[in-house]
């Protein structure tokens, strides 16, 4: 088998089998694909409708439906959906996971299977990310506190200085990269049985970055491909989307497990800290010029107080959801 994608459904239902449609000319040249959906739980009829839908016989038998027992999150529902694969199949070459709500351009999967195959140091792909607004979304560094500092204050000269250290790489090429975005992934398979599956304690956000960082530490790379390129609507079945609500609590819980488990409290602290002091001086800048802004309403009190309330408390446990493998190793 090539290649067996996942695509985790949360009452996502219609826009899941958009984003098995978009794949369904992608994986034809490929030997013995499979597209495994696992319905996150959803208890809103999606599991029947999906179940339905690809019993057609216009999907040659290629898309299997699983249900999870509980919403676990995004990194839980690929989890659920790698070991159905592996349990069932066997060891494919490439796991690929694909968001509900993406889309890919063609020729897209071969050429992030083109790539994995011509560098072999390679265990993690990602790929360019448009959006309906042209946003785009390419590779990203892993959070540092000057990081921190100029994303929260988005101020030009600030940005020039500190362009080194900016979360989001502003590249054209495909590169190396720390961490690449959880829409779309291609693995090596071999991945994860030396860095472990996704961290479960990641209910949403994070997760992709906590898992490219062990990707990296097991000796593997982790690369953007710019040929390669995907569709996304983004926060379908989360609601981020909507940026006039409140940032929720689960992704100041998972970037604080992030950071702590990954570096320590201190350096937690040092990245809050930073982060507080650049929109401090966004504020500024928004003040003196009296321009309108999009932030999340409250998302500067929130995240202070977010910081201050769990500026004390233990480090969360950094136990991965090891492969059986890495487990007995």
């Amino acid at each position: 088998m090539d290649v067996a994608t996942i695509i985790v459904n949360y009452r996502t239902a219609e826009a899941t089998v958009d984003a098995v449609a978009s794949l369904s000319g992608e994986i034809d040249k490929f030997v013995d694909p499979i597209v495994v959906v696992v319905d996150n739980d959803s208890r809103d009829g999606s599991f029947e409708r999906l179940k339905e839908v690809f019993a057609d016989a216009r999907w040659r038998g290629r898309v299997v439906v699983i249900g999870s027992a509980h919403n676990g999150g995004f990194g839980h529902g690929v989890n659920v959906g790698v070991k159905h694969v592996l349990e069932a199949y066997g060891q494919p070459r490439y796991f690929y996971i694909l968001n509900p709500d993406a889309a890919l351009q063609p020729g897209a999967l071969d050429q992030l299977v083109g790539f994995m195959a011509k560098h072999p140091e390679a265990g993690l792909l990602g790929n360019l990310i448009q959006n309906a607004a042209g946003d785009q979304l390419r590779g990203f560094r892993f959070p540092s506190p000057l990081g921190e500092l100029e994303r929260g204050a988005c101020l030009g000269l600030l940005s020039r200085l500190l362009r080194n250290h900016k979360v989001v790489m502003n590249i054209a090429e495909s590169c190396e990269v720390d961490w690449v975005s959880g829409v779309s992934m291609l693995f090596r398979s071999e991945v994860f049985s030396t860095a472990g599956f996704f961290d479960e304690s990641f209910f949403l956000y994070f997760e992709e970055i906590d898992l490219a960082l062990r990707v990296r530490e097991a000796g593997w790379k982790v690369y953007f491909v710019a040929e390669a390129s995907v569709d996304h609507i983004g926060g379908l079945s989360t609601g981020m989307g909507d940026e006039t609500r409140r940032m929720p609590r689960y992704w100041f819980d998972s970037r604080r497990r992030f950071l702590v488990k990954h570096h320590g409290r201190f350096y937690a602290a040092a990245c809050d800290a930073a982060w507080i002091c650049g929109h401090a001086i966004f504020k500024a800048k928004v003040n003196l010029v009296s321009r309108k802004h999009t932030l999340r309403p409250g998302v500067g009190r929130d995240f202070i107080r977010y910081s201050l309330a769990n500026l004390l408390r233990p480090a969360p446990e950094a136990e991965q959801n090891l492969s059986p493998a890495v487990a007995a190793s």
